[in-house]
Protein backbone atom coordinates (compact mmCIF):
# COMPACT_ATOMS: atom_id res chain seq x y z
CA UNK A 1 0.00 0.00 0.00
CA UNK A 2 1.42 3.39 -0.96
CA UNK A 3 2.37 5.82 1.84
CA UNK A 4 0.35 8.57 0.15
CA UNK A 5 -2.75 6.37 0.23
CA UNK A 6 -2.37 5.74 3.98
CA UNK A 7 -1.72 9.43 4.60
CA UNK A 8 -4.78 10.35 2.54
CA UNK A 9 -6.98 7.96 4.51
CA UNK A 10 -5.72 9.38 7.82
CA UNK A 11 -6.37 12.94 6.70
CA UNK A 12 -9.91 12.05 5.64
CA UNK A 13 -10.66 10.35 8.93
CA UNK A 14 -9.40 13.37 10.88
CA UNK A 15 -11.15 15.96 8.72
CA UNK A 16 -14.49 14.16 8.66
CA UNK A 17 -14.63 13.41 12.35
CA UNK A 18 -15.13 16.98 13.51
CA UNK A 19 -17.51 15.60 16.09
CA UNK A 20 -14.60 14.40 18.23
CA UNK A 21 -14.46 17.50 20.43
CA UNK A 22 -18.26 17.45 20.89
CA UNK A 23 -18.79 13.70 21.25
CA UNK A 24 -19.90 12.48 24.65
CA UNK A 25 -20.37 16.13 25.70
CA UNK A 26 -22.62 16.01 28.74
CA UNK A 27 -24.07 18.86 30.77
CA UNK A 28 -25.27 18.44 34.35
CA UNK A 29 -27.70 21.05 35.64
CA UNK A 30 -29.50 21.28 38.97
CA UNK A 31 -32.78 23.14 39.24
CA UNK A 32 -33.05 23.81 43.02
CA UNK A 33 -36.35 23.29 44.78
CA UNK A 34 -38.49 26.38 45.33
CA UNK A 35 -38.97 25.68 49.03
CA UNK A 36 -36.64 28.01 50.91
CA UNK A 37 -37.69 26.86 54.37
CA UNK A 38 -34.84 25.48 56.48
CA UNK A 39 -34.89 21.91 57.74
CA UNK A 40 -37.25 20.53 55.12
CA UNK A 41 -36.78 17.25 53.31
CA UNK A 42 -35.92 17.86 49.63
CA UNK A 43 -36.88 15.27 47.03
CA UNK A 44 -34.81 14.90 43.86
CA UNK A 45 -36.12 14.01 40.41
CA UNK A 46 -33.35 12.78 38.09
CA UNK A 47 -33.97 13.26 34.36
CA UNK A 48 -31.81 12.29 31.39
CA UNK A 49 -32.59 14.20 28.22
CA UNK A 50 -31.38 14.93 24.70
CA UNK A 51 -33.24 18.21 24.71
CA UNK A 52 -31.69 21.64 25.18
CA UNK A 53 -31.97 22.64 28.85
CA UNK A 54 -33.21 26.09 27.88
CA UNK A 55 -36.08 24.51 25.94
CA UNK A 56 -37.08 22.09 28.69
CA UNK A 57 -36.64 24.51 31.63
CA UNK A 58 -40.15 26.06 31.32
CA UNK A 59 -41.58 22.59 31.93
CA UNK A 60 -39.28 22.10 34.91
CA UNK A 61 -40.40 25.45 36.31
CA UNK A 62 -44.08 24.51 35.95
CA UNK A 63 -43.41 21.17 37.64
CA UNK A 64 -41.62 22.79 40.57
CA UNK A 65 -44.41 25.32 41.00
CA UNK A 66 -46.73 22.36 41.55
CA UNK A 67 -44.21 20.48 43.71
CA UNK A 68 -41.95 23.10 45.35
CA UNK A 69 -40.09 20.54 47.49
CA UNK A 70 -38.63 18.84 44.42
CA UNK A 71 -35.20 19.63 42.99
CA UNK A 72 -34.50 18.46 39.44
CA UNK A 73 -31.14 17.04 38.41
CA UNK A 74 -30.93 17.19 34.63
CA UNK A 75 -28.33 15.34 32.55
CA UNK A 76 -28.21 16.62 28.97
CA UNK A 77 -26.31 14.75 26.27
CA UNK A 78 -26.71 13.38 22.77
CA UNK A 79 -29.07 10.50 22.10
CA UNK A 80 -26.52 7.73 21.57
CA UNK A 81 -24.54 8.64 24.69
CA UNK A 82 -27.66 8.73 26.88
CA UNK A 83 -28.69 5.30 25.62
CA UNK A 84 -25.24 3.79 26.24
CA UNK A 85 -25.03 5.42 29.66
CA UNK A 86 -28.43 4.00 30.59
CA UNK A 87 -27.34 0.48 29.61
CA UNK A 88 -23.85 0.60 31.11
CA UNK A 89 -24.67 2.27 34.45
CA UNK A 90 -27.61 0.39 35.99
CA UNK A 91 -26.93 1.78 39.46
CA UNK A 92 -27.39 5.43 38.48
CA UNK A 93 -30.36 5.35 36.14
CA UNK A 94 -32.68 8.35 35.95
CA UNK A 95 -36.31 8.63 37.03
CA UNK A 96 -37.32 9.86 33.56
CA UNK A 97 -35.64 9.30 30.18
CA UNK A 98 -36.34 11.81 27.37
CA UNK A 99 -35.06 11.31 23.83
CA UNK A 100 -35.99 11.86 20.17
CA UNK A 101 -34.19 8.64 19.19
CA UNK A 102 -37.48 6.76 18.97
CA UNK A 103 -35.91 3.44 18.01
CA UNK A 104 -33.51 3.40 20.98
CA UNK A 105 -36.27 4.41 23.38
CA UNK A 106 -38.57 1.75 21.96
CA UNK A 107 -35.88 -0.91 22.29
CA UNK A 108 -35.39 -0.06 25.96
CA UNK A 109 -39.13 -0.21 26.61
CA UNK A 110 -39.54 -3.45 24.63
CA UNK A 111 -36.61 -5.01 26.48
CA UNK A 112 -38.41 -4.50 29.78
CA UNK A 113 -36.68 -1.40 31.14
CA UNK A 114 -39.82 0.80 31.25
CA UNK A 115 -42.37 1.03 34.02
CA UNK A 116 -45.98 0.88 32.82
CA UNK A 117 -48.06 3.88 33.84
CA UNK A 118 -51.69 4.54 32.94
CA UNK A 119 -51.50 8.32 33.02
CA UNK A 120 -54.83 10.12 33.40
CA UNK A 121 -53.54 12.63 30.82
CA UNK A 122 -53.33 10.12 27.95
CA UNK A 123 -56.70 11.24 26.66
CA UNK A 124 -55.15 14.61 25.76
CA UNK A 125 -52.77 13.21 23.14
CA UNK A 126 -53.24 11.09 19.99
CA UNK A 127 -53.64 7.36 20.51
CA UNK A 128 -50.69 6.55 18.25
CA UNK A 129 -48.32 8.71 20.32
CA UNK A 130 -47.87 6.19 23.15
CA UNK A 131 -47.07 2.50 23.34
CA UNK A 132 -48.30 -0.01 25.91
CA UNK A 133 -48.54 2.73 28.59
CA UNK A 134 -44.75 2.59 28.79
CA UNK A 135 -43.43 4.96 26.13
CA UNK A 136 -45.00 8.38 25.69
CA UNK A 137 -44.53 10.69 22.70
CA UNK A 138 -44.88 14.35 23.63
CA UNK A 139 -43.65 16.35 20.59
CA UNK A 140 -44.22 16.46 16.83
CA UNK A 141 -41.05 17.71 15.13
CA UNK A 142 -39.93 17.96 11.51
CA UNK A 143 -36.50 16.88 10.30
CA UNK A 144 -35.21 19.71 8.11
CA UNK A 145 -32.42 20.96 5.88
CA UNK A 146 -30.71 24.26 6.73
CA UNK A 147 -28.55 26.44 4.49
CA UNK A 148 -26.27 29.41 4.87
CA UNK A 149 -27.75 31.50 2.06
CA UNK A 150 -24.33 32.87 1.09
CA UNK A 151 -23.84 29.70 -0.99
CA UNK A 152 -26.90 30.45 -3.12
CA UNK A 153 -25.49 33.58 -4.78
CA UNK A 154 -28.92 34.53 -6.04
CA UNK A 155 -30.13 31.01 -6.84
CA UNK A 156 -33.46 29.74 -5.49
CA UNK A 157 -33.65 27.78 -2.26
CA UNK A 158 -33.59 24.01 -2.85
CA UNK A 159 -36.99 23.01 -1.53
CA UNK A 160 -36.77 19.28 -2.27
CA UNK A 161 -34.05 16.65 -2.02
CA UNK A 162 -33.80 16.59 -5.82
CA UNK A 163 -33.25 20.35 -5.86
CA UNK A 164 -30.66 19.98 -3.10
CA UNK A 165 -28.77 17.49 -5.26
CA UNK A 166 -28.92 19.93 -8.18
CA UNK A 167 -27.49 22.69 -5.98
CA UNK A 168 -24.65 20.43 -4.83
CA UNK A 169 -23.85 19.56 -8.44
CA UNK A 170 -23.91 23.19 -9.58
CA UNK A 171 -21.68 24.40 -6.73
CA UNK A 172 -19.42 21.35 -7.02
CA UNK A 173 -16.06 21.96 -5.29
CA UNK A 174 -17.33 25.06 -3.48
CA UNK A 175 -19.12 22.55 -1.22
CA UNK A 176 -16.11 20.32 -0.56
CA UNK A 177 -15.91 19.98 3.25
CA UNK A 178 -18.89 22.38 3.50
CA UNK A 179 -21.80 19.98 4.09
CA UNK A 180 -22.79 18.96 7.61
CA UNK A 181 -24.50 15.72 8.65
CA UNK A 182 -25.21 13.79 11.80
CA UNK A 183 -22.66 11.05 12.32
CA UNK A 184 -25.06 8.12 12.31
CA UNK A 185 -22.72 5.99 14.42
CA UNK A 186 -22.50 8.62 17.15
CA UNK A 187 -26.03 10.06 17.10
CA UNK A 188 -29.08 7.90 17.68
CA UNK A 189 -31.37 10.50 16.13
CA UNK A 190 -29.03 10.88 13.16
CA UNK A 191 -29.13 7.14 12.54
CA UNK A 192 -32.93 7.00 12.83
CA UNK A 193 -33.49 9.90 10.41
CA UNK A 194 -30.99 8.50 7.89
CA UNK A 195 -32.40 4.96 8.06
CA UNK A 196 -35.90 6.35 7.52
CA UNK A 197 -34.63 8.27 4.49
CA UNK A 198 -33.45 4.95 3.11
CA UNK A 199 -37.02 3.65 3.24
CA UNK A 200 -38.73 6.77 1.91
CA UNK A 201 -36.46 8.59 -0.52
CA UNK A 202 -35.65 7.67 -4.11
CA UNK A 203 -32.70 10.07 -3.90
CA UNK A 204 -31.19 8.32 -0.86
CA UNK A 205 -28.31 6.67 -2.76
CA UNK A 206 -27.47 9.79 -4.76
CA UNK A 207 -27.49 11.92 -1.62
CA UNK A 208 -25.11 9.52 0.11
CA UNK A 209 -22.81 9.55 -2.90
CA UNK A 210 -22.87 13.37 -3.06
CA UNK A 211 -22.16 13.73 0.65
CA UNK A 212 -19.23 11.32 0.40
CA UNK A 213 -17.82 12.91 -2.76
CA UNK A 214 -17.84 16.34 -1.12
CA UNK A 215 -16.27 15.12 2.12
CA UNK A 216 -19.19 15.98 4.39
CA UNK A 217 -18.39 16.89 7.97
CA UNK A 218 -19.97 14.79 10.71
CA UNK A 219 -21.55 16.07 13.92
CA UNK A 220 -23.23 14.57 16.97
CA UNK A 221 -25.91 17.20 17.55
CA UNK A 222 -27.96 19.87 15.82
CA UNK A 223 -26.48 22.78 17.80
CA UNK A 224 -22.95 22.01 16.58
CA UNK A 225 -24.15 21.95 12.97
CA UNK A 226 -26.01 25.23 13.38
CA UNK A 227 -22.94 26.86 14.91
CA UNK A 228 -20.85 25.68 11.97
CA UNK A 229 -23.49 26.99 9.57
CA UNK A 230 -23.51 30.37 11.30
CA UNK A 231 -19.72 30.70 11.10
CA UNK A 232 -19.56 29.66 7.44
CA UNK A 233 -17.66 26.47 8.25
CA UNK A 234 -20.40 24.64 6.36
CA UNK A 235 -23.06 25.90 3.94
CA UNK A 236 -25.56 23.01 4.06
CA UNK A 237 -26.77 20.99 7.05
CA UNK A 238 -28.96 17.95 6.36
CA UNK A 239 -31.46 16.17 8.65
CA UNK A 240 -31.47 18.62 11.54
CA UNK A 241 -34.08 18.91 14.28
CA UNK A 242 -36.50 21.52 12.96
CA UNK A 243 -37.35 23.18 16.27
CA UNK A 244 -33.78 24.36 16.84
CA UNK A 245 -33.14 25.26 13.21
CA UNK A 246 -36.24 27.47 12.91
CA UNK A 247 -35.21 29.35 16.06
CA UNK A 248 -31.81 30.08 14.50
CA UNK A 249 -33.46 31.19 11.27
CA UNK A 250 -35.47 33.72 13.27
CA UNK A 251 -32.28 35.13 14.80
CA UNK A 252 -30.03 35.00 11.74
CA UNK A 253 -31.60 35.97 8.42
CA UNK A 254 -28.96 34.17 6.33
CA UNK A 255 -29.77 30.77 7.86
CA UNK A 256 -32.67 29.27 5.92
CA UNK A 257 -34.63 26.30 7.25
CA UNK A 258 -36.47 24.01 4.81
CA UNK A 259 -38.95 21.21 5.32
CA UNK A 260 -38.34 19.22 2.10
CA UNK A 261 -41.34 19.35 -0.19
CA UNK A 262 -40.97 15.77 -1.45
CA UNK A 263 -41.68 14.59 2.09
CA UNK A 264 -40.99 15.84 5.60
CA UNK A 265 -39.99 13.30 8.23
CA UNK A 266 -41.63 13.81 11.63
CA UNK A 267 -40.11 12.49 14.84
CA UNK A 268 -41.55 12.36 18.33
CA UNK A 269 -39.54 12.95 21.44
CA UNK A 270 -40.52 10.17 23.80
CA UNK A 271 -40.39 9.69 27.55
CA UNK A 272 -40.45 6.68 29.82
CA UNK A 273 -40.01 5.88 33.49
CA UNK A 274 -37.33 3.22 34.15
CA UNK A 275 -38.49 0.23 36.18
CA UNK A 276 -35.76 0.90 38.72
CA UNK A 277 -36.47 4.63 39.08
CA UNK A 278 -35.67 5.91 42.57
CA UNK A 279 -38.60 8.31 42.51
CA UNK A 280 -41.41 6.67 40.49
CA UNK A 281 -44.14 8.85 42.01
CA UNK A 282 -42.32 12.07 41.09
CA UNK A 283 -41.63 10.63 37.64
CA UNK A 284 -45.32 9.83 37.08
CA UNK A 285 -46.22 13.39 38.00
CA UNK A 286 -43.74 14.65 35.41
CA UNK A 287 -45.22 12.40 32.71
CA UNK A 288 -48.66 13.75 33.64
CA UNK A 289 -47.42 17.32 33.16
CA UNK A 290 -45.78 16.49 29.80
CA UNK A 291 -49.03 15.09 28.42
CA UNK A 292 -51.41 17.54 30.06
CA UNK A 293 -52.93 20.54 28.27
CA UNK A 294 -50.75 22.75 30.48
CA UNK A 295 -47.53 20.96 29.54
CA UNK A 296 -48.40 20.87 25.86
CA UNK A 297 -49.27 24.58 25.99
CA UNK A 298 -45.86 25.34 27.52
CA UNK A 299 -44.14 23.51 24.66
CA UNK A 300 -46.14 25.45 22.06
CA UNK A 301 -45.63 28.84 23.67
CA UNK A 302 -42.44 28.86 25.74
CA UNK A 303 -40.15 26.01 24.68
CA UNK A 304 -40.16 26.58 20.92
CA UNK A 305 -40.99 22.92 20.33
CA UNK A 306 -44.08 21.64 18.56
CA UNK A 307 -46.21 19.55 20.96
CA UNK A 308 -47.88 16.28 20.03
CA UNK A 309 -51.36 17.56 20.90
CA UNK A 310 -53.46 18.93 18.05
CA UNK A 311 -55.59 20.92 20.47
CA UNK A 312 -53.19 23.51 21.87
CA UNK A 313 -52.60 26.91 20.31
CA UNK A 314 -49.41 28.91 20.14
CA UNK A 315 -46.61 30.04 17.83
CA UNK A 316 -45.05 26.55 17.84
CA UNK A 317 -48.26 24.52 17.69
CA UNK A 318 -48.97 21.87 15.08
CA UNK A 319 -51.44 24.23 13.45
CA UNK A 320 -48.72 26.87 12.98
CA UNK A 321 -46.21 24.27 11.78
CA UNK A 322 -48.61 23.15 9.05
CA UNK A 323 -48.76 26.72 7.71
CA UNK A 324 -45.07 26.66 6.79
CA UNK A 325 -43.96 25.29 3.38
CA UNK A 326 -43.57 21.53 3.68
CA UNK A 327 -43.96 18.22 1.95
CA UNK A 328 -46.24 15.38 2.99
CA UNK A 329 -45.73 14.94 6.71
CA UNK A 330 -44.48 11.38 7.30
CA UNK A 331 -44.31 10.66 11.02
CA UNK A 332 -42.07 7.79 12.04
CA UNK A 333 -44.54 5.32 13.62
CA UNK A 334 -44.14 4.51 17.30
CA UNK A 335 -44.43 0.74 17.05
CA UNK A 336 -42.72 -2.61 16.63
CA UNK A 337 -41.34 -1.66 13.20
CA UNK A 338 -38.82 0.52 15.05
CA UNK A 339 -37.08 -2.66 16.19
CA UNK A 340 -35.98 -3.24 12.59
CA UNK A 341 -33.73 -0.18 12.90
CA UNK A 342 -32.09 -1.54 16.06
CA UNK A 343 -31.40 -4.99 14.61
CA UNK A 344 -27.62 -5.48 14.60
CA UNK A 345 -27.50 -6.93 11.07
CA UNK A 346 -29.57 -4.03 9.72
CA UNK A 347 -27.40 -1.48 11.50
CA UNK A 348 -24.17 -3.01 10.24
CA UNK A 349 -25.51 -2.96 6.69
CA UNK A 350 -26.34 0.76 6.97
CA UNK A 351 -23.01 1.52 8.68
CA UNK A 352 -21.09 -0.34 5.99
CA UNK A 353 -22.89 1.55 3.23
CA UNK A 354 -22.26 4.82 5.07
CA UNK A 355 -18.57 4.14 5.67
CA UNK A 356 -18.01 3.17 2.04
CA UNK A 357 -19.33 6.55 0.98
CA UNK A 358 -17.91 8.75 3.74
CA UNK A 359 -14.44 7.32 4.18
CA UNK A 360 -13.41 6.40 0.64
CA UNK A 361 -10.11 7.98 -0.35
CA UNK A 362 -10.54 10.20 -3.43
CA UNK A 363 -8.59 9.21 -6.53
CA UNK A 364 -5.03 10.49 -6.33
CA UNK A 365 -2.83 10.02 -9.37
CA UNK A 366 0.28 10.29 -7.20
CA UNK A 367 -0.75 7.06 -5.48
CA UNK A 368 -0.77 5.10 -8.71
CA UNK A 369 2.24 2.88 -9.56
Amino acid sequence: MKVSYVLGLCLILVSRMVFADAAQQTTYITFPSLNKQPKYQEDVLAIYGAINHQAISPLFKAYQEKYPNVAIHYTESNTRHLYEQFISQPNVRPDVMLSPAMDLQFKLANDGYALAYDSPELSNVPKDSHWRNELFGFTYEPIVTALNSDILAGEALPLSREQLLNLIRSKNHLLDDKIGLFDIQQSGLGYLAWAYDGQQSRSYGRLLEAFGTHQARLYTDTSSMLNALLKGQIFIAYNLVGAYSYQWSQKYAWIKTIMPTDYTTIIMRTAFIPRDAQQPTLAKRFIDLLLSPEGQHILANQSGITPISTKVKGPYSRDELSKLPHGIFRPIPLGLELLIQTDDAKKQLIYHEWDNAMFTVPNDSSALP
